[in-house]
């Protein structure tokens, strides 16, 4: 979930878990589906309220199932496989504030109609979807997906963003596009994803540089240090600060959640910011429903001084914008 949006996309660890989603069969035992090829299913340990596939809410897996649908009914053989990433993936999902991250992999360049016809249904299905959440979605062709090119292409992506502008027809899919965040997108796949649907992933993936996930990184960091740009998302904020100095101590080479890295900043940051990075937990794994205007804030209040300060601190250790504050 990236919460700035400062630019259209341009043109315009541990041991993963796979589950390949049935499309229509569900067995009696709760969170399981059944699939004839038996996978084996990692359970991984969750802080109360966090949700991991497919231990999830009925509805967001039966939502997600037919996004599956909707790409297999559109695209036929073309679909390769469709695969989930993110905090759905990594046992830190929480739904009044958490998106759903995933990647289709398609045979060959699609064409224009065809490219708009299945972004279109999926657009339909997020229409329908059980969360204030979205489904945030690329597509990509497998030659891509092997390659991990810079800069990436893809063929059609979803977001709340691009929602108006896809269901009024007003994206010219003949255009090639690419997206910067893309190969940062296909490293927590490749570490951290679950396979939905078609091949497994190391057959479908190639290697993604590290520094392909640096730069994303790097990216999202800079922006946020940007003046005050911490007080307009202070949660994400707060816990991507934090993520950043865990990638940056850690030599292991592990992409980790927003949660993983609050609460590593408890534990390894300086004590007077333990305050602010409490808040942007308690926010982030809140039950309360919130609106999507609130989704930003959480819908509380926040002291800006010590969103500041951490903010200053940041800055101190890892470098970034030095501009004046905005308070």
């Amino acid at each position: 979930m990236r919460w700035k949006n400062r630019r259209d996309i341009s043109g315009k660890g541990g041991q993963r878990t796979e589950f390949v989603i049935p499309i229509l069969s569900v067995v009696n035992a709760p969170g399981c589906l059944y699939n004839e090829e038996k996978p084996v299913i990692e359970r991984k340990m969750t802080m109360p309220g966090a949700q991991m596939w497919p231990d999830c809410d009925e509805d967001i897996r039966r939502f997600v199932g037919n996004v599956v649908k909707r790409l297999k009914s559109e695209l036929q053989n073309r679909l390769t496989g469709v695969y989930l990433h993110g905090s759905l993936a990594m046992g830190s999902y929480y739904r009044p504030k958490s998106d759903i991250d995933l990647i289709a992999v398609v045979d060959g360049r699609l064409s224009a109609d065809l490219a708009e016809k299945t972004a279109i249904s999926v657009a339909e299905e997020a229409s329908r979807r059980p969360t204030v959440g979205n489904v945030e979605m690329s597509a990509i062709t497998k030659e891509t997906a092997k390659r991990v090119p810079v800069p990436m292409p893809f063929e059609w992506h979803y977001s709340s963003s691009w929602h108006d502008r896809i269901v009024n027809r007003e994206v010219d899919y003949r255009e090639e596009r690419t997206d910067p965040d893309l190969p940062s997108h296909l490293m927590y796949v490749t570490k951290r994803g679950i396979r939905l649907y078609g091949r497994p992933i190391p057959e479908t993936f190639g290697q993604v540089e590290w520094r392909f996930l640096w730069d994303a990184v790097r990216d999202d960091l800079d922006w946020i240090l940007q003046d005050g740009h911490i007080a307009e998302t202070p949660f994400y904020s707060v816990l991507n600060i934090c993520r950043v100095f865990q990638l940056t101590a850690s030599d292991s080479r592990t992409v980790y959640s927003k949660e993983e890295g609050g609460l590593w900043g408890l534990v390894h940051l300086p004590r007077e910011h333990h305050p602010v990075i409490r808040q942007a937990l308690e926010v982030y794994r809140s039950s309360e429903t919130v609106t999507e205007e609130q989704r930003r804030t959480g819908g509380r209040e926040w002291d800006r001084d010590k969103l500041f300060a951490f903010r200053d601190y940041a800055r101190s250790r890892l470098g970034g914008p030095g501009t004046e504050q905005s308070r």
